[in-house]
């Protein structure tokens, strides 16, 4: 017997085999697995290191994974991972179930927390013959609340608990979910019961939190969506049913108007109904103004032939007629299109055949869309001229306008501007000159080159007065752009300046503004083989890292562990879902499964955005859809529909840059820093990680199997740069060991300036950041922080502590020292100091100190720091402290003029480092130790990496250290807490061993 049936891999089903297991006592459960209908290309990533492998099919399975044949960050998955990797559980229960609740939280006293208000709704559905009266209760810490309803035979109702009938959902001193950093991520325990007949029918139990999100953003110009055609093309044919009132004729006429393609009109049948009868028109006499040829006459429509077709000449205003034979009653016409159908057309009817009445005139001209009006006003000009003068553009196209318009106030329906000339610094094509933005049609535009700072101006043909300028903006609008008039359209005078610029996402939680900084989690696993334990870890390094939130990609992980861990980490989730590129305008289920998704999650306070694709805007359907999904089943979280655009911004860098170069908004495609949900650059990992990568294969140098873990020298991790920063700085590598040695400083040097430069221009535009990416699938080169085995390296701690909460740090290129505090509380009476050392570890020069105060979640600058006498390489070491000198937060940077003066670390003394540990205890499910390392020898100890090794000297992982990859100086000493899963099979007995770059 066959229960039932799944299609798509974020689809879930649940099916009742109360039937199936009636009259039996055992049983056995068969799954049949069919592989996705486009599986893609085969193939793997070849010498060239060439990337993208997924052949751009996947689209045709929505929802589906659009990674698993391929992508720059991993191979493609060999079987497109078919079969059951997530839970199948058998559940018993009575005929009253459950369904997924909806926990909102608010505070409403805000920005008191004193105060929180609980809303529970349960869904509860009847699969009895008859109506069930049903008690539900919910209960949690010292809440107790039910309520009794009867839900219809085989219906559904929703039971509401609000604290406006429920006083005990008003909660005095609530304990709160906060983020990573801002609080404890504080969980409640939640039991939902359905009885019936005092019998518990259904009984569910989740974990939730309190907290409430609020979305700040300012987005001047929105581009409409592009218009939908009216009619959709399936290979190459469309269908187009027209009704109408009723008629009783002998003749029917399509007259069409407009062609909608340069042929003639063309369509596969022409058919003639009433209601749902048959065809009147099938193999009667039809008749048409031309043919293009003698194939393709009028006969082919009405012949019931779905493959031939009636084809006129390439004219406008072409018509086809049928004589019916008789008079007949009809009140509808079908016509199956070809692409050369008509833009407009009327159905005519005849007694005779030749005096014709109009029946019913149908437009098939696409509605407007992909257009924003913005309209400016200003004082009363009185010019002959006007200029719209671009600067920056909001993309890689040039400056386009459907529509330029002049006009006074108290006359907007009059344009100065309309038909009149007008002329531009550039045009992108002859078919979009200046003179399309005052013609007066809505579907032309003036289209400039790819550049910045370009115009149009309009010559009104003498002097009038104005005080309006209106403008129809293509997708390419000007970020910003200044309205200038003349006498003469020579010598111009600035009337208005403007800007479109977005002020982007910025998310608070609890009233706190929270800087969004983590990673994109693409893929769990290569092939799924996600463990619970395995799972939680890898969330848990990313609380390590001081990270705040996870961009679930193209929500890719729908596995419930995921979200789990992330609520108990104080993790926000930033969830995708399944679009990017080329997609189907309205897949079928497609919406069903994302609103099915939201139920199936909501309940997790980590969720903070639904985002419908990446890179790109969902088609029109299916973006109205997610967002009418997303208001109805978790109104209180925000749905964007854009990943990358809009407002929040994308598109890296993904490659080596100058570290400096993170801290110039200029660097970005939006020339803003704002909440940026890609930036990353190839990680190549510590040696032990590297071997188990390459496995067999030749490690040194680089070569095939570098290339098929997505080193790649063509694609957007362009790894030739990062090669390239390595060797200038620390000379060209021998070996795998030195490479892996020095990339490390790379690593840590480009991860800690990513975040810090988010840091020195917080809240100004700076309110997220997610690096490309923070978990890998596989043992890779690019886009980590740990790799696959999981352990740490440079990125890891760089990123790290660019993210610590209470910070101090030297602005990335500018080395302006501020200190940072992404913590609820202020900082009073804080003293940051900075020391210089050269290599030997003397002092540089003389401390620069000061005292400051910091707000909460704000940053607070200090001082600029100097470059001691003599320059070249050196370390600057700060500090803060507390107003008892106790450390609060410190930072190494090793500061030098050009790259190739790190080399001076190659010549540095052997490094004497000492280790001395504490016994190993278990402290809350992990085994600890406490380890000092001590620099005995007379020059500093660059970079210092400290590992747990087992009895056999085997990495112990994953290993939490809270320092690592850090500098000594002769004589310092450095306390380091370490701690790892206390599992079994995973070592008590262990060495903590420690290596400097100079070891």
């Amino acid at each position: 017997m066959q229960v039932g049936s799944v299609a798509h891999p974020f689809a879930r089903a649940a099916f009742d085999i109360t039937d199936a297991l009636a009259g039996h006592r055992e049983h056995v459960l068969a799954v049949r697995v069919t592989p996705m209908p486009h599986p893609g290309t085969p193939g793997d990533k070849g010498p060239d290191g060439r990337t993208f492998l997924q052949s751009a099919h996947h689209y045709l399975d929505a929802p589906t994974y659009l990674a698993v044949s391929g992508w720059d960050w991993m191979p493609a998955v060999r079987d497109r991972v078919t079969g059951l990797w997530d839970h199948v559980r058998l559940r018993s229960t009575g005929a009253v179930v459950v369904g997924d609740p909806h926990v909102l939280t608010t505070l409403p006293d805000l920005p008191d927390t004193d105060t929180a208000e609980v809303t529970i709704n349960v869904p509860v559905r009847n699969a009895a013959a008859t109506p069930s009266t049903v008690t539900v209760r919910a209960e949690f810490d010292k809440v107790r609340v039910e309520s009794t309803v009867t839900v219809p035979a085989g219906g559904s109702t929703t039971v509401t608990f609000a604290p406006e009938r429920f006083r005990a959902l008003r909660l005095r001193d609530p304990r709160l979910w906060w983020p990573n950093g801002y609080g404890e991520p504080h969980l409640y325990d939640l039991t939902l019961t359905a009885t019936v007949k005092r019998s518990v029918s259904d009984r569910r139990e989740l974990r939730f939190g309190i907290r409430e999100f609020a979305y700040d953003w300012h987005q001047p110009i929105v581009i409409s969506p592009p218009g939908k055609p009216p009619l959709e093309f399936v290979d190459g044919a469309a269908t187009q049913t027209v009704t109408f009132d009723g008629q009783h004729a002998r003749h029917v006429r399509i007259q069409a108007g407009q062609r909608a393609t340069g042929w003639g009109i063309s369509m596969f049948s022409l058919s003639v109904a009433d209601g749902t009868g048959p065809d009147l028109a099938l193999r009667r006499e039809a008749t048409a103004s031309s043919s293009e040829n003698d194939t393709n006459g009028p006969g082919r429509a009405v012949d019931g032939d779905p493959a031939t077709r009636w084809a006129s000449q390439a004219e406008d205003n072409q018509w086809i007629q049928v004589d019916l034979g008789a008079a007949v009653d009809f009140d509808r016409v079908t016509i199956v299109w070809e692409q050369a159908y008509a833009l407009d057309y009327r159905v005519q009817v005849s007694a005779d055949g030749d005096a014709w009445t109009d029946v019913k005139a149908v437009s098939n001209d696409t509605p407007l869309g992909s257009r924003a009006t913005q309209v400016e006003t200003f004082a009363s000009q009185t010019a002959r001229h006007l200029r719209i003068q671009t600067g920056a553009r909001v993309t890689s196209w040039g400056v386009s306008m459907w529509a330029l318009s002049v006009q006074r106030q108290a006359e907007p329906d009059v344009d100065l501007a309309l038909r009149k000339t007008a002329t531009a610094s550039s045009s992108d094509s002859d078919s979009n000159g200046p003179d399309r933005a005052v013609d007066g049609n809505p579907r032309t535009r003036w289209s400039s080159k790819f550049e910045d700072n370009q115009w149009i101006q309009v010559d009104l043909g003498a002097p009038v007065a104005f005080d309006q300028v209106t403008i129809v903006w293509e997708q390419a609008y000007a970020r910003d752009f200044v309205i200038q008039v003349s006498d003469d359209g020579q010598r111009w005078t600035d009337v208005k300046a403007v800007s479109n610029a977005v002020t982007q996402l910025k998310i608070s939680v609890n009233g706190v503004p929270v800087f969004a900084r983590g990673g994109n989690w693409g893929w769990d696993e290569l092939l799924r083989r996600v463990l619970p334990d395995r799972l939680a870890d890898t969330v848990e390094m990313h609380r390590d890292m001081n990270f705040t939130m996870i961009r679930n990609w193209l929500g890719s992980s729908n596995r419930e562990e995921l979200y789990q861990a992330c609520d108990e980490q104080g993790i926000l989730v930033w969830n995708d879902f399944w679009q990017a590129g080329q997609f189907l305008p309205n897949p079928p289920g497609y919406v069903d499964i994302a609103a099915d998704t939201i139920r199936r999650f909501r309940h997790h306070p980590s969720i903070v955005v639904w985002c419908g694709a990446n890179e790109g805007d969902p088609p029109p359907i299916v973006d109205a859809g997610l967002k009418a999904a997303a208001a109805t089943e978790h109104p209180e979280i925000l749905y964007i529909p854009n990943s990358a655009g809009g407002i929040v911004s994308g598109h890296g860098p993904y490659h080596w840059v100058e570290p400096g170069t993170y801290n110039n908004r200029n660097t970005y495609d939006t020339g803003a820093f704002g909440f940026h949900t890609e930036i990353g650059m190839p990680v190549v990992s510590v040696v032990e990680s590297m071997r188990n990568l390459v496995g067999d294969a030749p490690e040194w140098p680089i070569g095939d199997v570098w290339n098929y873990h997505d080193w790649s020298t063509v694609g957007n991790q362009r790894v030739g740069t990062y090669q390239a920063a390595i060797d200038a700085r620390l000379g060209e590598s021998g070996s795998l060991d030195e490479f892996a040695a020095r990339a490390q400083f790379v690593n840590y040097e480009s991860h800690r300036a990513m975040f810090e430069a988010w840091n020195a221009n917080l809240w100004q535009d700076a309110t997220g950041l997610l690096l490309w990416m923070s978990h890998p699938a596989w043992h890779s080169t690019v886009w980590q922080t740990y790799d696959y085995d999981l352990d740490v390296n440079g990125a890891y701690y760089g990123a790290r502590k660019g993210c610590e909460p209470v910070h101090v740090q030297a602005d990335p290129g500018t080395w302006q020292v501020r200190v940072v505090n992404h913590t609820t509380t202020a900082l009073t009476g804080v003293t940051v100091t900075a020391r210089r050392y050269d290599l030997n570890g003397r002092s540089l020069g003389t401390p620069q100190r000061q005292r400051v105060d910091v707000a909460r979640s704000a940053t607070t600058a200090a001082f600029p720091l100097a470059v001691p006498d003599g320059g070249g390489l050196h370390l600057v070491r700060l500090e803060l402290r507390d107003g008892r000198d106790r450390l609060l937060a410190d930072n190494t940077y090793w500061r030098y003029d050009s790259a190739e003066e790190m080399r001076a670390l190659n010549g540095l003394p052997s490094a004497r480092l000492s280790t001395s540990s504490s016994t190993v205890r278990v402290v809350e499910g992990r085994s600890t130790v406490t380890t000092t390392v001590r620099n005995q020898g007379r020059a500093v100890a660059a970079l210092v990496r400290l590992a747990v090794r087992d009895q056999h000297g085997k990495r112990v992982l994953p290993a939490r250290y809270d320092d690592n990859y850090f500098w000594l100086l002769p004589g310092e000493t450095r306390q380091v807490r370490i701690s790892w899963p206390a599992r079994a099979g995973v070592a008590r007995q262990v060495t903590v061993t420690a290596q400097a770059y100079n070891s």
